[in-house]
């Protein structure tokens, strides 16, 4: 019987044995791996709500970018803060705030960075694609002076008003 174990792995060629052995064991190694990251789970959460700095720190209808989180914050001429989501209403693409861009006699806009759609700074679209519908929003609010925006919720398919006139910074 030791004869015909023997026989049997003499059979397949060292190079053989290494090359089903091998990624075999990477195989194992890497199934482990996911199970335990899943047994685990993930530590990141991301945050609810975003300390965006004082109110008495931001300008009237200038714009300011928090990055990581893909939000615009604005304060409009009344005070009010507006939190406005970066990505443009036809493909999701990322918004550049662009002071000196003219559109309808008017300059500083959002301009969406795939179509070139222009927002005001209430988020209000002035293009012929999106007339009148606002980018997606979150809620902002002040509380002992610094200004806070809530992540957890995204305002979408807010309503349209096509005839309201542009919010901007330069406009006459």
């Amino acid at each position: 019987m030791a004869a015909s174990k023997v026989s049997k792995a003499s059979r397949f060629p060292w190079p053989w044995r290494i090359g089903l052995g091998v990624p075999i064991l990477l195989g194992l190694i890497l199934a482990s791996a996911v199970v335990i990251s899943w047994l685990t789970g993930s530590e990141y959460k991301p945050p609810e709500q975003l300390e965006v700095g004082a109110a008495g720190d931001y300008e009237t209808a200038a714009p300011k970018l928090f990055e990581e989180e893909d939000v615009w914050v604005v304060q409009l001429p009344g005070g009010e803060f507006l939190a406005l989501y970066d990505r443009g209403l036809e493909r999701g693409c990322p918004l550049q705030w662009r002071r000196e861009f003219d559109f309808m006699d008017r300059s500083g806009w959002f301009v969406d960075a795939c179509t070139g759609s222009a927002y005001d700074v209430t988020g209000r679209c002035f293009s012929d694609a999106c007339r009148g519908r606002p980018l997606d929003r979150f809620s902002a609010t002040i509380d002992g002076g610094n200004v806070i925006v809530d992540l957890r919720v995204l305002h979408r398919d807010l309503p349209a008003d096509a005839n309201a006139a542009p919010v901007n910074p330069l406009s006459d």
